[in-house]
C-alpha cells in the first residue's frame, strides 16, 4: 500500500495510456522513492553528528555511497522526466560526489623497503614510517643519549605490504563497516574475524627475511638465545591520542617465535578496545598503520612510569614517580597500586611524604633510593625539554641499578577545578553537609558526577553497563575504553594515577578515583551516588545539581571524528536554493547535495503537474481549493473525490469534496485551536520564501502549491513545509483489513536539538493517537493501519491538528519542559471524542 496507492489510482484513473505520460510518470514514481532515501540518509549522517553517534569511518563511507547512489537516482529520474531540460545538473552531481569522497580518501600507502631496521638507523626518527613510540625512543638514544634496550622496529611499510600480499584490505574495510554501535555483540564478533585474517595472514617473504635479517643484526651472536619484547608502535600511537594499552605486547618471546608474536601484536590492532579507542577518536584504519618495535627484554629489579609534571596539578613543579617491583605491566594495566616519589622540579629533591590533603595517596614504601628518585627526575626533565611538553615516560631498573628507558609519551593532564583546594563543598552541590559515604584513594582524572552504581561481577558484566551509570571496578583495565563513552565516572578499588585507564579517563575527560581498596565493596549495585574525584570523595544519593548537558559535537570538537564528520556534512546538508521562483534555482547554484535532493525534487513536482499543459492537454482535473488558510492546496481527483457537479477549471469549495480522509485532515487543519495567524511577524500570504524552512509554501502558480491527490477513500498530500514536503498517505474503504495512514515529517530551520524537540512532541502525541512511530535523526514515519474507516477519522484529525500547530515549533523550543507544555495545551484542546 503506502505510496503505491497513489501510482494505481494516478496511473489508471488520472493519465491517458501515452507512452510520454506513462513513461513520465514512473520515472516521477521512482524519483520519490529515491528522494525519501535520500532524506533518511541524511537524517542518520546528521544523527551520527549531533547525537555524538560513533561509527567507523568506513561505515560511514557505506552510508555516503547509499545517499550518493539515491542523489544519482534522483538526477536520472529528472533527466527522464524533462530530457535536455536540466544538461548541467549531472555535472553538478559529479562535482559534490567527489567534494565528498574526498573525505574518505586514505593516505597515500608505502609497500616497499625499508621493511626492518636498526633503532640507530635515521629512520627511525620518522614517526610516519615506524610509529612515534619507535621514533620518541629513536631520539631520546641518539639525541639525548639516555640508555634504552637494544632492539629494531619492523617498519609500518612491512604491515602495508603484508595486507597487499594478502589482499585484506578490502575484506577489513568489509567488516569494519559492519560494526554496528547500537548491537552490542557486533564489535566482538567482528573484531574476532579481523583478528583471525591477520593471524592467519602470510608473511611476505622479503618482510620475513628483512625481520631476521635485523634481529641479527641487533643481537650479533645472541639471536638464538636472546628473550625479546615485541610492542606496538602504530601511527597514531604515543601523540595526540595516546592508545594507551589499548594494543597487545608480547613478552619473553625467543627468535622461533617471532613471527608469529609479531604476527598477534599486528592482530592487536583489531581488539575490541583498540577499535572502540580509534573509532572514538576518528581515525581511519588507514591511517594507523602498525609499525612493531622488537627489543631485549630487560630482567627488571624494579619499573614503572615517570609523569614530569603531575597530571592533575600540572603547575605544581612536581615529577612524579611511580614504581613496582619487577615488571611495570601490573601497573600500566591497572592491577597493583604503587609506590609514589615527588621530586621538586626545581631544586631536584624529594618531597616529604604525600599528606591527606594532596590528591595522590603515597601507596607502597618507595623501592627506590632518593639518589636514584632524583637521577630519574634529572633524566625525564631534559626528556621533557627535548620534547617540549610533559611527558609520561615508561621505564625499567636491573638488579645493578642500570636503568632503562621503554617509551616517553606526551603526558594527557586534567586539572582540578579551583575549588578543589578548599575545605567546603563545591558550588554546584547539594549534598548539606552530609558525610562522605567513601573517601581517600587517587584523583586520576578530575571531574564529579551523579549516577547510579554499576559493579562490576559476573552478574553485571562491564559490556551491559547502562548510559550514566558510575562503574565501580576492582581493577581499573584498559579495555574498559570499550564503555568509557557510557558512564558518567569511575571508581576503582585498585590502580592508580600512572594506569593507562587513567591515562585514556583524562583523554575522555570522564572522572576517575582509584586505589580506594577495599571500600569500594560497601557501595551497593544500582546505589545512586556522587563522586566528586578532585576531593577523593564519594556521597549517598545525587548531590549535583542539574546542568544543561553539553552535546559531544561542542565538548568533543577537537576530536578528528567531528571535523572529519563536520567537512562531509557540509559537502552534504546545507540548503542554499530555498526559493523555487528565484532566479538562481538553476543546477549551477547547487552547493551540496541537499541543494540537487531539492531543486530535483521541485522540478519534478513541477513538471509532473504541468504535463498535461505542455502536452497541450490542459490539467483539467487540478483544482484549488477555496478557504480561509493562508497557503494553497491544490487537488487532483482520482475517482470520487469530488463531487461530479464540479465545474471544469474553477476553484472549488471544501463542500465540494467528497474524499473522507482528506475532509478529515482539512477538519484538523481548520479545527479552531490551530491559529494561523497567531504569528504576526509573518505576511503568510505574501511570505514565498522559505528561508525560516517551516513557512509554507503560498506561491500563486500552483507548480509552487501544496498538492493533494484524492479519492473517495483516498488522500495523498504533499504540504510544503519548508525547504521539503511532509507527506501523508490514508486509505479508508469498507476493507478494515487494507486501510492505513502513513505520516513523514523531517527537518526545519532550527538548530538540530530543536528539530528533535519538536519531533518528541510530534511521537509523543502521535503515539497517545494510536501511530507507531520510527525517528532517525531529524526524520519522523509514522503509521497506524487496520482500523474501520469511521474510526480512522480522529487520527487523521489528530494529524491534521499537528500540521499547523508544530509549524516553526523548532525554533520556539528549548528544553523538555517546553514539550511537556505544549503536549498539555496540545491535548487539552482536542476536539471531544478525542484522546487527550
Amino acid at each position: 500500500m503506502q505510496l503505491n496507492t497513489l501510482f494505481k489510482y494516478w496511473t489508471y484513473r488520472l493519465f491517458a495510456p501515452g507512452v510520454v505520460l506513462r513513461e513520465t510518470y514512473e520515472a516521477f514514481r521512482e524519483l520519490l522513492v529515491f528522494d525519501n532515501r535520500s532524506h533518511e540518509l541524511m537524517a542518520d549522517l546528521e544523527a551520527l553528528y549531533y547525537q555524538g553517534i560513533k561509527e567507523d569511518f568506513c561505515r560511514i563511507s557505506h552510508r555516503y555511497d547509499h545517499l550518493s547512489d539515491s542523489v544519482n537516482g534522483m538526477v536520472t529520474c529528472l533527466e527522464r522526466m524533462a530530457p535536455g531540460s536540466f544538461v548541467t545538473l549531472r555535472e553538478y552531481y559529479r562535482k559534490f560526489d567527489f567534494y565528498g569522497r574526498f573525505q574518505f580518501a586514505p593516505p597515500a600507502v608505502r609497500f616497499g623497503p625499508p621493511f626492518a631496521l636498526p633503532l640507530d638507523e635515521p629512520t627511525a626518527h620518522k614517526p610516519d614510517m615506524v610509529g612515534a613510540k619507535t621514533a620518541n625512543l629513536a631520539a631520546i638514544a641518539a639525541i639525548l643519549h639516555l640508555p634504552i634496550p637494544v632492539g629494531f622496529v619492523i617498519s609500518v611499510n612491512s604491515f602495508n605490504y603484508l595486507l597487499e600480499y594478502n589482499d585484506l584490505r578490502g575484506p577489513i574495510n568489509a567488516l569494519l563497516a559492519e560494526i554496528d554501535p547500537t548491537v552490542p555483540d557486533s564489535l566482538v564478533d567482528i573484531s574476532s574475524r579481523l583478528i583471525e585474517l591477520i593471524t592467519a595472514a602470510e608473511v611476505p617473504p622479503a618482510v620475513n627475511e628483512a625481520i631476521f635479517a635485523a634481529q641479527a643484526a641487533a643481537f650479533a651472536g645472541r639471536e638464538d638465545s636472546i628473550r625479546m619484547v615485541v610492542r606496538s608502535s602504530a601511527v597514531g600511537e604515543d601523540s595526540e591520542f595516546s592508545f594507551a594499552g589499548q594494543y597487545s605486547t608480547a613478552l619473553d618471546v625467543r627468535r622461533e617465535d617471532l613471527i608469529s608474536a609479531y604476527l598477534a601484536v599486528l592482530a592487536s590492532k583489531y581488539q575490541p578496545e583498540a577499535l572502540t579507542y580509534r573509532i572514538h577518536t576518528g581515525l581511519g584504519d588507514e591511517e594507523t598503520p602498525m609499525a612493531v618495535m622488537v627489543l631485549e627484554m630487560v630482567d627488571a629489579t624494579a619499573s614503572g612510569v615517570v609523569y614530569t609534571v603531575g597530571p592533575t596539578r600540572p603547575d605544581a613543579d612536581q615529577v612524579h614517580i611511580h614504581t613496582v617491583r619487577g615488571l611495570g605491566e601490573g601497573l600500566v594495566s591497572g592491577r597493583l597500586i604503587p609506590a609514589i616519589q615527588v621530586v621538586d622540579r626545581n631544586e631536584l629533591t624529594v618531597r616529604p611524604p604525600v599528606t591527606d590533603d594532596d590528591q595522590i595517596d603515597p601507596g607502597p614504601p618507595p623501592v627506590l633510593s632518593l639518589e636514584q628518585a632524583i637521577s630519574l627526575a634529572a633524566r625525564a626533565l631534559e626528556i621533557e625539554r627535548h620534547f617540549g611538553s610533559p611527558q609520561d615516560i615508561e621505564w625499567v631498573m636491573q638488579d645493578n641499578g642500570e636503568l632503562f628507558f621503554l617509551q616517553s609519551r606526551p603526558l594527557s593532564t586534567r586539572p582540578l577545578p579551583p575549588q578543589a583546594a578548599a575545605t567546603e563543598a563545591p558550588a554546584d552541590s547539594r549534598d548539606g553537609g552530609c558525610q562522605p559515604l567513601l573517601r581517600g584513594g587517587t584523583t586520576a582524572a578530575a571531574g564529579q558526577a551523579s549516577g547510579p552504581a554499576y559493579c562490576v561481577d559476573r552478574e553485571h558484566p562491564v559490556e551491559q553497563v547502562p548510559a550514566g551509570s558510575i562503574l565501580v571496578i576492582r581493577e581499573a583495565r584498559p579495555s574498559y575504553v570499550q564503555v568509557i563513552n557510557r558512564v558518567a565516572g569511575v571508581l576503582a578499588e585498585l590502580g592508580s594515577v600512572a594506569g593507562h585507564f587513567a591515562t585514556i579517563c583524562r583523554e575522555f575527560e570522564v572522572p576517575l578515583l582509584c586505589g580506594l581498596g577495599a571500600g569500594v565493596q560497601t557501595i551497593r549495585h544500582g546505589q545512586t551516588i556522587t563522586m566528586r574525584a578532585a576531593e577523593r570523595q564519594v556521597f549517598d544519593g545525587a548531590t549535583l545539581s542539574t546542568r544543561p548537558a553539553v552535546p559531544l559535537y561542542r565538548s568533543q570538537r577537537h576530536l578528528p571524528y567531528f571535523r572529519k564528520l563536520r567537512r562531509l556534512l557540509d559537502t552534504i546538508t546545507p540548503l542554499h536554493l530555498t526559493d523555487p521562483r528565484a532566479g538562481n534555482f538553476v543546477p549551477e547554484e547547487c552547493r551540496s547535495f541537499h541543494d540537487m535532493i531539492r531543486f530535483c525534487h521541485e522540478q519534478a513536482v513541477r513538471t509532473m503537474f504541468s504535463l498535461g499543459d505542455r502536452l497541450g492537454q490542459p490539467a483539467r482535473h487540478r483544482k484549488k481549493i477555496l478557504s480561509d488558510l493562508p497557503f494553497d492546496i491544490f487537488v487532483v481527483d482520482v475517482g470520487g473525490g469530488l463531487q461530479a457537479t464540479v465545474p471544469t477549471g474553477e476553484p472549488i469549495r471544501i463542500e465540494q469534496i467528497g474524499s473522507a480522509p482528506f475532509l478529515a485532515l482539512w477538519a484538523g487543519m481548520t479545527h479552531t485551536s490551530v491559529r494561523w495567524h497567531d504569528l504576526p511577524h509573518f505576511d503568510w500570504r505574501q511570505f514565498s520564501e522559505t528561508t525560516l524552512a517551516d513557512g509554507i509554501s503560498t506561491v500563486d502558480s500552483p507548480e509552487y502549491a501544496s498538492y493533494a491527490v484524492i479519492g473517495g477513500d483516498y488522500v495523498n498530500l504533499i504540504m510544503r513545509f519548508g525547504y521539503h514536503f511532509t507527506l501523508i498517505d490514508a486509505l479508508c474503504g469498507d476493507n478494515s483489513a487494507n486501510n492505513y495512514c502513513q505520516f513523514r515529517f523531517a527537518g526545519g530551520g532550527g538548530e538540530f536539538s530543536g528539530r528533535l524537540l519538536r519531533l518528541q512532541l510530534i511521537s509523543t502525541v502521535l503515539q497517545q493517537a494510536g501511530f507507531e512511530i520510527e525517528t532517525r535523526g531529524d526524520l519522523l514515519d509514522a503509521r497506524i493501519s487496520a482500523l474501520p474507516a469511521a474510526d480512522m477519522e480522529a487520527p487523521l484529525l489528530t494529524l491534521g491538528r499537528l500540521l499547523g500547530a508544530t509549524r516553526l515549533m523548532d525554533m520556539t523550543l528549548h528544553d523538555l519542559d517546553d514539550v511537556q507544555r505544549y503536549i498539555k495545551t496540545f491535548l487539552a484542546e482536542s476536539p471531544a471524542g478525542l484522546p487527550s
